[in-house]
């Protein structure tokens, strides 16, 4: 899905240089660019997250974590790992729930093309589902005491000054 979202970015990037291109030659401008181009920023960070989250790639604060030692990070890393599945799965509900609501209701998102927007939406249902089930297995992975599959398994830097 990460590739998708690659791909989605070179599409944003392409179809914004063919409209400038376009306009600069004075010949006509796709009107759905602009349009096209929201529904794809919408779904790239989505179809990415999950990914980015399996191999531990996403921006992370250590400020806290580099003082404690190897236990206190293993507990603090399982309450990420619950807090995130439980935020994460709440968000999923809650983007289906309203997702399925303008599906049911037909809404349409009017603009240079017209698009139904649950087909906008049910991207964030299936992305936060998609972390919810990555969370999962990183806080089983946590309690098992295994490491998750994004672990590179560089914990000790080598510098001697870990707690």
């Amino acid at each position: 899905m990460a590739v998708l979202g690659g791909l989605l970015l070179l599409f944003i990037t392409f179809s914004i240089a063919y409209s400038i291109v376009t306009r600069k030659l004075n010949l006509p401008t796709p009107v759905w660019v602009v349009q096209f181009d929201e529904y794809a920023l919408l779904w790239v960070p989505f179809l990415a997250t999950a990914w980015i989250l399996a191999r531990d790639k996403h921006v992370s604060v250590q400020f806290l974590v580099q003082y404690l030692g190897g236990k206190g990070k293993k507990v603090l890393d399982s309450i990420h790992n619950l807090v995130g599945m439980v935020l994460c799965g709440i968000f999923c509900w809650y983007g289906a729930y309203t997702t399925w609501d303008h599906y049911v209701r037909e809404v349409t998102d009017v603009a240079s093309v017209d698009v139904p927007k649950a087909y906008v939406l049910v991207i964030i249902p299936v992305g936060f589902f998609l972390l919810t089930l990555q969370f999962l297995s990183k806080f089983l992975a946590g309690l098992m005491g295994k490491e998750s599959d994004g672990d590179t398994g560089a914990k000790d830097s080598g510098t001697g000054d870990e707690l």
